[in-house]
């Protein structure tokens, strides 16, 4: 695997009724022996309301995420996961990112809010470009299809 430089990406999604809210950021071009290793991941709200109760929960995955399994490590697909909340008396859980670092975006990436408070979100994420071999490709393609 051959490390290139570096790309942003970023852009806002909305969460409406049910708190859930699903993006395809990177459509898949064909060209599997390129691909993204994610080096982070940040989601915030596009306002601050104050001693209001919120709670973000974001995902990356490879694969559109079904309704009910959310945050599942278990699951391949699923690579990183960002969420934070604040109470209705402004207490404040710092925002928490967890990244796989194993995981290369070769194909689709898909970004799930699941159980979040409706509104707009900003999303940040910086990837690494990095050029891969035919096996490395082909595994890496595995990997996000096999079951855990």
């Amino acid at each position: 695997m051959k490390a290139g430089k570096l790309r942003t990406l970023r852009g806002q999604i909305e969460v409406t009724g049910g708190g859930v809210a699903r993006k395809n950021i990177i459509i898949s071009d064909g060209l599997i022996n390129h691909g993204l290793k994610i080096k982070d991941f940040e989601i915030w709200s596009d306002f601050v309301s104050v001693g209001a109760g919120r709670i973000t929960n974001g995902i990356l995955s490879l694969d559109t995420i079904p309704s009910g399994t959310n945050m599942n490590a278990a699951d391949n697909s699923q690579f990183a996961w960002a969420f934070s909340s604040t109470g209705a008396g402004g207490e404040f859980q710092s925002p928490r990112t967890i990244i796989d670092p194993e995981h290369i975006v070769n194909r689709d990436l898909y970004l799930t809010m699941d159980q979040t408070t409706n509104g707009v979100y900003n999303y940040l994420i910086r990837a690494q470009v990095v050029e891969l071999s035919d096996d490395e490709a082909i595994i890496t393609i595995i990997k996000e299809t096999s079951q855990a």
